[in-house]
């Protein structure tokens, strides 16, 4: 069984699907609500959307869209990690309205996986794709990290996002609104 071995890998995989289905903006949503011992994490996307048979299909591993390869496991892949999570995994979506995939886990879980590198992943989703507008939300109980590219971008006008210099100090400035978020 192939098993992406945190969730910043799944939401990477997951971006890439909305990338294809030409989403110009996506954004990720994460909820740690300790209190409730879930995590429910939102993936949202204005791309072209998927009709009823279709969003019926995603969650099939030997489905896919793509001409390159004949199965599709990044969306069957998250479903199973949070049915074996003690969770739920729902897709919505609409042709010319985007998609919205939710997915929940218990945070005790013993095969809930960690966070990983996010800052690493929003970083890498903006170099590869500076024409894309990402929203990242993280919350942790009362604590909460947001970053939105769009406001970014009327900050810079003129340098290019995916700028070295820009991607070096987006990445440490996520790090660091993720590390302050996990002190409070």
């Amino acid at each position: 069984m192939i098993i992406l071995k945190d969730f910043s890998l799944h939401l990477l995989d997951l971006a890439q699907n909305s990338l294809r289905a030409a989403a110009t903006v996506i954004s990720l949503d994460l909820n740690e609500d300790v209190t409730a011992n879930r995590l429910i994490i939102d993936i949202e996307d204005n791309g072209r959307g998927m009709d009823p048979t279709t969003t019926k299909k995603a969650v099939d591993p030997f489905f896919t869209t793509r001409t390159t390869r004949k199965v599709g496991l990044g969306v069957s892949l998250f479903a199973a990690a949070a049915k074996r999570c003690g969770g739920e995994f729902t897709i919505c979506s609409e042709p010319g309205k985007g998609t919205k995939l939710t997915a929940s886990f218990l945070l005790n879980h013993w095969d809930t996986p960690p966070m990983g590198d996010m800052a690493g992943t929003i970083i890498t989703l903006i170099a590869g794709n500076p024409k894309v507008d990402f929203f990242y939300r993280h919350r942790r109980g009362k604590a909460e990290y947001r970053f939105d590219t769009r406001s970014i971008k009327e900050i810079l006008t003129d340098v290019p996002i995916s700028s070295p210099t820009v991607l070096a100090y987006l990445e440490e400035h996520i790090r660091k609104g993720l590390t302050q978020m996990e002190t409070l």
